[in-house]
């Protein structure tokens, strides 16, 4: 997903502007990632892997099996080719069969974990690696963690250019700018609750204008419901949201762990809905973080969520000293600057290969 990815490629374009020669990992079929590692000329493999199956399946356990097995030959040979010195784990699986060659294989390893419940793939990988990495505090750090914040592109650290600006014109030139978005996959129950607060808004004020990106498998869906809404502009992915991050006052998001760092490191007031099927419920806990330090507001995902994400929203839009104690908070928050974590965890994977 883009939660693992994006600060994997952070990372990545670190180390080559450090002299570094960095070869990515992907999933077969993730056009998005090639995409982007296409356009910076960054070499890159692919492996056909799945997740372990949580069920007792055994067809899907021979697949699992058939997948690993293959994945791990692939990655032994290409471990014997490129020699690395250090191996990184970005979290997720499809970080695991590449953590586990290169470690029986005597090549220095890391992970990085940036949610705040160590994920499945992680758990397991922790057992083994030289070092664990960690995006947010866990309730309790296990041995060889130092927490770096979770890595984010140089672009969130520069000012938003006119251009990026002309996004918002696509709706109106004036009032507030609210951005919702789920994630790189798209969130159905946040996307047609966020949709039906939008519509009951813009009617009753010209003064709130909303950039959705929906997500792939809504677009068509919310594209429907939002064809007499002129002050909402609809868009189904932005590899940029950088530039529309940056432009909004206000966002409403799920609660991922980039999400977190994006929002930590532009400093912007948001509503954050945490998935409520999310492995550990780490995207509740991940929003918690923000929330008990008074750096954001969080709307749980149940049958309540359009009454209350409709009255968070109001609450929060008349009310400009929450606004700006969010604000003050995020100055202040207890999470690494996600603009520096890119360095850190680059030093970080120096420190281990010089071992």
């Amino acid at each position: 997903t883009g939660g693992h990815f994006y600060p994997g490629y952070a990372l990545g374009l670190k180390l080559v502007e450090r002299g570094h020669d960095v070869v990515f990992i992907i999933k077969k079929g993730n056009s998005s990632a090639a995409h982007i590692l296409k356009e910076k000329d960054l070499f890159y493999h692919e492996i056909d892997f799945e997740a372990m199956p949580r069920s007792i399946n055994p067809i899907r356990w021979f697949s699992f099996c058939k997948k690993f097995i293959k994945s791990c030959f692939y990655l032994r040979g290409l471990i014997k080719s490129y020699k690395p010195v250090a191996c990184v784990g970005m979290g997720g699986y499809i970080s695991f069969p590449l953590v586990f060659c290169a470690h029986f294989m005597g090549v220095k390893t890391a992970i990085h974990d940036s949610n705040s419940r160590l994920g499945f793939s992680n758990k397991i990988s922790g057992l083994f690696v030289d070092k664990l990495l960690l995006g947010l505090p866990l309730d309790k750090n296990p041995k060889k963690s130092i927490l770096v914040g979770t890595p984010i592109r140089s672009e969130f650290a520069q000012g938003a250019s006119a251009a990026e600006e002309g996004y918002w014109e696509m709706t109106t030139n004036f009032g507030i700018n609210i951005l919702i978005f789920g994630g790189s996959q798209g969130a159905k129950r946040l996307n047609l609750a966020a949709a039906e607060v939008a519509l009951k808004l813009t009617k009753k004020s010209r003064l709130i204008n909303f950039l959705h990106i929906s997500g792939k498998r809504d677009y068509e869906m919310l594209k429907e419901i939002y064809q007499d809404a002129p002050q909402i502009e609809l868009i189904e992915y932005a590899h940029d949201i950088y530039a529309l991050m940056k432009t909004a006052q206000v966002i409403i998001a799920r609660s991922g762990a980039s999400s977190i760092a994006e929002i930590v490191a532009l400093q912007k007031p948001s509503i954050l809905v945490p998935l409520p099927t999310a492995a550990n419920n780490h995207q509740y806990f991940n929003a918690k973080i923000l929330t008990d330090n008074g750096c954001a507001l969080m709307v749980e995902d149940n049958k309540d969520l359009v009454s209350k994400l409709e009255k968070t929203l109001i609450s929060l839009l008349k009310d400009s000293k929450t606004l700006e104690s969010i604000q003050d908070n995020l100055r202040i928050s207890p999470i690494p600057d996600p603009l520096e974590a890119a360095d850190i965890c680059a030093s970080q994977v120096e420190h281990l290969a010089q071992k």
